[in-house]
């Protein structure tokens, strides 16, 4: 859509060396920051999901949400999935920020983390791992291939300050990349590309991230067979611990001459 990144007049604020005193100036090159913008999914009148989002790539995140979500099982439960035509901003202009889908079976979604007083760790992991489609097929990745995985992405700059996602091989090749603020849209919108091209389950890829794996960055994975969760951040505990419950490898802090594992593998 084109709508990745706005621009904005800035007021720069800059330190004199010398005398230590604040600059003020009217900057007239234009700030640039990464467009975030709402997003309401309807289906039949009710509303499914309000996010904010990173523009583009929308009818992939729709279907992937709702695949990780347990709500379809394959693209086809989607009749159709379009922009209402109503939803205008006040020049007339169509805003592409109101979906409409057409779920041809409605499914019981899935809740992992519902509002239920003592919810266990061992409770929930369980529940996710018996709702995925199938279990995970392990990956086969050379030792040394684990250190080229990093390469794949790359931290988001000022004037693209997104997070990365790509769907690799196992010979660390990217196959997919998308991008969005919220790094579990970005896997959203990978996981649609899959479901939409009927490439799921994603037996033998490698999901790459540049962000911290959280327990939700997981199971949308695991929902979508992806075999491998590659990322140059952190992972949370309840990730390590669905990781190595679901049979998923889970490397963290990866660069391009050290990598943890902490999931798959040989750990303990």
């Amino acid at each position: 859509m084109g709508r990745i990144n706005r621009s904005f007049a800035v007021t720069t604020l800059s330190l004199d060396d010398a005398s230590g005193a604040a600059q003020v100036f009217s900057d007239t090159r234009a700030g640039t920051a990464a467009a975030e913008e709402p997003l309401q999914l309807r289906s039949r009148g009710v509303t499914l999901l309000t996010t904010t989002r990173t523009p583009g790539n929308d009818v992939e995140l729709v279907h992937g949400w709702l695949f990780t979500e347990g709500l379809i099982n394959n693209a086809s439960d989607v009749a159709t999935a379009r922009y209402c035509a109503g939803a205008v901003d006040t020049g007339g202009r169509n805003t592409y920020n109101l979906m409409d889908v057409d779920i041809a079976a409605p499914l019981a979604p899935v809740s992992p983390l519902a509002d239920s007083c003592g919810v266990s760790r061992e409770q929930t992991i369980s529940e996710i791992v018996h709702s995925a489609p199938g279990p995970v097929t392990p990956v086969d990745v050379a030792d040394e291939t684990w250190f080229r995985f990093a390469y794949l992405v790359v931290e988001g700059s000022a004037k693209a300050p997104t997070r990365n996602a790509v769907v690799a091989t196992a010979e660390a090749d990217g196959v997919l990349r998308r991008e969005d603020l919220n790094v579990a849209h970005a896997v959203d919108k990978l996981v649609g590309a899959l479901v939409l091209d009927s490439a799921v389950p994603a037996s033998g890829r490698v999901l790459v991230l540049d962000s911290q794996v959280t327990f939700q960055i997981a199971r949308k994975a695991l929902m979508a067979g992806i075999s491998a969760i590659v990322t140059t951040a952190d992972a949370t505990s309840l990730a390590v611990e669905l990781a190595r419950h679901a049979g998923m490898t889970l490397v963290a802090r990866a660069s391009a001459n050290r990598v943890r594992v902490y999931a798959g593998l040989q750990t303990p």
